[in-house]
């Protein structure tokens, strides 16, 4: 089946990414934004080649695809009315807040054979790439532990907004570091497989004037049962991205901001991999893939299952949290 129109929900910034990317890469599609009637336009608006106001509106325009780049609390309830519509999903990282009714969409997604993809983009890096490759690869001995660390200063992330009114700093809206810095947990699952157990502990530093955690620190166990340590935080001022594997013999690192990969063995020089790639690269790559999915039958390489694990850890950590234990996965 050959797309040629496909819809966008939700013009935030990465809405307006989306509209701009499809744009470019596949001229001959039309594309319906679907507006909530609250928002300013915006010029990238001028790209779409109409504009309406529910998705039973776009539905009715014929719609093959969608975008959902629309507030996390929303996903849910917007891919299930398109699914049952035989619409396929592109839906906006984190998959939902809360696991209810996960099951459900994924149910409605096979019974109307939809493809169904979550926007995890770190996939697509060439960087966690190469940290997968060599983690199987390259990187020799038993694993002791690993570690992902993820930071930077929410204020900074969208200078032309008051930071306080966005998605990101407000629980109504599915904000919070852990749902927000949730690219950490699924490539936590890709490079280290499903972990056994999880205890977390989240914090409002009540240094940023927002209603949401702003700090989480997760321990969790391996399959193999080496520990994996994880901390997310809106604090950092000096942003941060790294995950770092120790062996008995050596260590791999991925330096995400750094854009670069080193391997280091005992007695042997380290091997490093640097690379490049322009801001929307990987964003790029994303939708030129659901677009395969769609077009020639193959699988996405981030599948409903998949934000489907990480709404699950999420959940098991905020519980952990709350009562304080170890909670087993």
């Amino acid at each position: 089946m050959r797309v040629n129109r496909l819809a966008i929900i939700g013009l935030g910034s990465i809405g307006r990414r989306h509209l701009r990317l499809v744009s470019e890469i596949r001229p001959d599609i039309e594309i319906i934004v679907v507006r909530s009637g609250h928002g300013f336009s915006c010029r990238e608006e001028k790209e779409a080649t109409k504009i309406v106001y529910s998705i039973n509106e776009a539905i009715q325009e014929g719609i093959q695809a969608e975008i959902i780049s629309s507030p996390t609390t929303l996903h849910l309830k917007q891919s299930l009315e398109l699914a049952k519509n035989g619409v396929h999903l592109l839906i906006e990282k984190p998959l939902s807040h809360t696991l209810d009714k996960v099951d459900e969409l994924i149910k409605v997604i096979i019974e109307n054979r939809v493809v169904a993809m979550v926007g995890y983009v770190l996939r697509y890096d060439p960087g966690a790439i190469k940290f997968k490759d060599w983690l199987s690869n390259k990187l020799k001995g038993r694993i002791l532990h690993a570690r992902i660390e993820c930071g930077s200063y929410l204020p900074d992330w969208r200078p032309d907004q008051d930071y306080r009114k966005t998605v990101s700093a407000s629980h109504e809206l599915g904000g919070g570091v852990l749902l927000e810095l949730s690219h950490e947990l699924d490539y936590l699952h890709w490079f280290f497989g499903r972990p056994t157990d999880v205890q977390a502990k989240m914090k409002n530093s009540e240094t940023l004037d927002i209603n949401v955690e702003d700090q989480a620190d997760l321990i969790l166990t391996s399959s193999e049962g080496y520990p994996i340590t994880l901390q997310l935080d809106f604090n950092r001022r000096n942003p941060k991205r790294i995950c770092s594997v120790l062996t008995t013999e050596g260590e791999l690192t991925w330096d995400a901001i750094e854009k670069k990969v080193i391997c280091r063995m005992i007695n042997n020089e380290p091997v490093i991999y640097k690379y490049s790639n322009e801001r929307n690269y990987i964003y790029r790559k994303q939708i030129e893939l659901f677009l395969d999915c769609i077009e020639k039958d193959i699988d996405p390489k981030v599948s409903i299952y998949d934000g489907a694990e990480v709404m699950r850890l999420i959940d098991a950590a905020r519980y952990s949290d709350e009562k304080g234990c170890k909670i087993t996965l």
